[in-house]
């Protein structure tokens, strides 16, 4: 079928498409997926892509009956963040009556735009975003429907809406100033990939300009590793503990996930927290005053700023057609013994 340029795009349309009977379409688009086959799947998601598909509302009762049903779209549900921001979202939605559905995008435009469509198919009342930064285009389309979308931990300056965040350039500023207090000379940032992830290209930034003054001979040493590839974050350590051993090193971790990681295989190869190098990072959890000497963290208000984000998403809900905001909660550093 050749691509449709006018005209609204329908189902039958889709399942022409991909070669598809109209009722695998609506199965895949509500989530039964499994009895479909892998190559089905992939010819539909090409064909709602290729077509620019959005799935309509259930059914016509839909669009007066409402659903009471919020999606959370979340980067990385692995990510101690992402857990403690659903339990502030949870907390609120119990409160006021309302179900979620949380979708895991892996940190995947891709999936996250799969993901998108589903909870548009669904007819959710309210969005919750920790967005990758992509797929504007049907941001776009969640607005013309009028469903309240909030974005949380991320900001996306061409879209007008609600955000809820934290003070990022502050607390990744106060944190390296602690670092360089105790002596440290040679810090390094561990980071997952940056692309297009707010939070992470703000903490980078910060630490690109003070390391290029408060580092050895004004080196910053980034080093952008995948979290899955533990080759890849063993070799970045190994290189960063050889270069220059003579120096007092520590490093920054920007999340959660990726302090995790480092500390497990820093444990591997037999690097000891903090006699062979300092570490801190984000995302502070009741764990980390047991792993080792205690990590030094910076406590993110993750719970509060679901909380928060709900809350928004209830307001507009109710009504409030005001002027997008942008709620900046305030974390704080938790030293402990790891630098």
């Amino acid at each position: 079928m050749k691509k449709k340029t006018t005209g609204h795009i329908t189902i039958k349309d889709v399942a022409e498409f991909a070669g598809v009977s109209k009722s695998t379409v609506s199965r895949y688009i509500n989530g039964k997926i499994d009895a479909i086959s892998p190559e089905k799947v992939k010819n539909i998601k090409k064909a709602i892509t290729e077509l620019n598909y959005r799935p309509s509302k259930m059914a016509q009762g839909l669009k007066i009956k409402k659903s009471k049903l919020i999606g959370f779209v979340v980067a990385d549900i692995t990510n101690p963040f992402s857990v403690a921001a659903f339990r502030g979202v949870e907390e609120v939605c119990d409160q006021y009556g309302y179900s979620i559905m949380v979708c895991n995008t892996d940190n995947s435009p891709e999936k996250e735009r799969e993901m998108l469509l589903k909870l548009e198919a669904h007819s959710v009342e309210g969005l919750i975003l920790n967005a990758t930064g992509e797929n504007k285009d049907i941001l776009y389309s969640f607005a013309e429907q009028q469903v309240p979308t909030v974005l949380i931990d991320r900001k996306l300056p061409d879209l007008k809406l609600d955000t809820v965040t934290t003070d990022n350039r502050r607390i990744t500023e106060e944190i390296l100033q602690q670092i360089y207090k105790k002596g440290y000379t040679d810090v390094a940032l561990f980071t997952e990939p940056i692309a297009s992830i707010s939070p992470r290209a703000e903490r980078a930034a910060v630490y690109q300009e003070i390391a290029a003054v408060r580092n050895v001979n004004g080196l910053r040493r980034m080093y952008e590793i995948d979290v899955k590839d533990k080759e890849q974050l063993e070799k970045a350590l190994r290189s960063f503990m050889n270069e220059m051993p003579e120096q007092k090193k520590a490093i920054l971790a920007l999340n959660g996930l990726i302090m995790l990681k480092i500390i497990s295989c820093m444990e591997e190869i037999g690097l000891r927290i903090p006699e062979d190098t300092g570490i801190a990072g984000f995302d502070d959890t009741e764990w980390y005053k047991l792993i080792g000497p205690g990590i030094t963290t910076i406590a993110q208000p993750s719970h509060d700023m679901g909380k928060t984000a709900m809350e928004r998403v209830l307001k507009r809900i109710e009504g409030d057609e005001g002027a997008p905001q942008t709620i900046e909660l305030e974390a704080k550093v938790i030293m402990r013994k790891s630098l």
